[in-house]
């Protein structure tokens, strides 16, 4: 059985949303409480600060990738959460924008992804902590999504 997280922090954007400069604070202090062999005990625990879109889509990919049921794998976001009219959730990255004051879904990391993500992983072993706004949206998704 692997411990496995992936910490993602996103603490700079474009202009249409304010920095959140203790964002890359919070996950490397994650991390530390994870690594710790009395704490968390955890095998590995990547850190990412402010990551370009494909970095992060790539790492969420591979956090759920080639596991084994027993795995325990914990995503840990810290950043920015945004939802469109529709109620889609998504992880903001560091170029995340607006287009007409809507969400340019292209710019950011979208919830039902990473949903996928997780259904098709063969671990059973899964936690998510989101320290963003909208969080309650990521749940909100489960009830749409096919289940396993």
């Amino acid at each position: 059985m692997a411990k496995i997280a992936l910490l993602i922090g996103v603490s700079e954007y474009e202009p249409e949303f304010p920095p959140l400069p203790n964002a890359v604070n919070d996950v490397e202090a994650m991390q530390r409480v994870l690594l710790n062999p009395e704490m968390g005990a955890f095998d590995n625990a990547e850190v990412l600060k402010n990551p370009q879109r494909q970095i992060m889509e790539d790492a969420i990919y591979n956090l759920y990738a080639n596991r084994q049921k027993d795995d325990l794998l914990l995503l840990y976001f810290s950043g920015h959460g945004v939802t469109e009219d529709t109620g889609d959730f998504y992880f903001s990255t560091r170029i995340t924008r607006k287009d007409g004051g809507k969400l340019m879904p292209t710019t950011a990391v979208a919830a039902r992804d990473v949903h996928l993500r997780m259904n098709q992983s063969r671990s059973r072993r899964m936690v998510v902590i989101l320290d963003c706004c909208f969080s309650g949206a990521f749940g909100d998704i489960l009830h749409t999504l096919p289940s396993r």
